[in-house]
């Protein structure tokens, strides 16, 4: 269970009300615009309206300039379109995260959500998530080739520089185009926004090529509602959604991402 224990109903129905109180404060509270990485995705999880269906509930998290992470907000954002993520954007920057300091938006290449973040926060740069375009690029190669063809292609995001990782990807793609040209046409497209982070502190690179803190998170949702068949309605789905995002916030508060001071300070030292 949630909450960590069996309740009566009465007790269980005075702690979702104070509940639903702190979640409605949490929601409309100040963001201090101090925000320097974004990480966006929706998390599918099932709710009962008229049937059960599952639904995104749309997660933003940001790293300060002190390196700490935290959940900003949550949203059910229904298929995920780029209307409910320009409704979310809209939202937050309401609360105060303007993007002033906002650098770099770290997603898993939904054009939707790519459209409207760039509407919302213009001067900051999008990084395709690498882990997700692995993954397209794997199911586009027969299997005989695909360990072998992985193996290379994973060398272009762990080069030394920009300079570098594009000399392994133009290797990669002479050797590869001829008999897998769906492969290398899928990375190819994207090379630059999957290839962002290049251009950033090095000591962040490992945090900001993929989408793993978000990940990470919806990880810790997943499990936490396993036993739940279902969310009865709106309210519950949020309030849950909250509650494990508040204890997720109070752990990462009460440490900094490890290695991440000297390179924030070149980053804001180049803005």
């Amino acid at each position: 269970m949630l909450l960590g224990k069996g309740y009566s109903a009465g007790t269980i129905s005075r702690i979702n009300k104070k509940l639903t109180g702190e979640m409605k404060e949490w929601l409309s509270a100040p963001i201090d615009d101090d925000i320097v990485y974004l990480f966006m995705d929706g998390l599918n999880l099932p709710l009962r309206r008229f049937c059960v269906r599952k639904e995104s509930v749309l997660v933003v998290i940001g790293i300060d300039s002190a390196g700490h992470r935290r959940i900003l907000g949550i949203q059910l954002g229904g298929k995920e379109s780029a209307a409910s993520w320009r409704e979310f954007f809209k939202e937050l920057k309401a609360r105060g995260l303007k993007g002033s300091k906002l650098k770099l938006g770290i997603m898993d290449g939904l054009a939707g959500l790519e459209r409207a973040f760039e509407e919302s926060f213009p001067r900051a740069k999008i990084q395709r998530c690498m882990v997700h375009k692995l993954r397209n690029i794997a199911v586009k190669l027969p299997r005989s080739i695909q360990k072998e063809c992985m193996g290379e292609c994973k060398g272009i995001f762990y080069a030394e520089g920009i300079d570098e990782a594009k000399e392994y990807f133009s290797r990669w793609k002479e050797r590869w185009e001829k008999v897998a040209p769906a492969a290398v046409e899928c990375l190819e497209k994207d090379l630059g926004a999957v290839l962002q982070f290049y251009e950033f502190p090095q000591e962040h690179w490992v945090r900001i090529r993929t989408t793993n803190i978000i990940e990470r998170a919806f990880k810790e949702f997943k499990r936490r509602t396993r036993q739940m068949d279902s969310f009865p309605n709106e309210e519950c789905c949020i309030r849950c959604v909250f509650l494990i995002a508040k204890d997720l916030n109070e752990a990462w508060n009460r440490r900094k991402l490890a290695k991440f001071d000297e390179g924030m300070n070149q980053l804001l030292e180049a803005a």
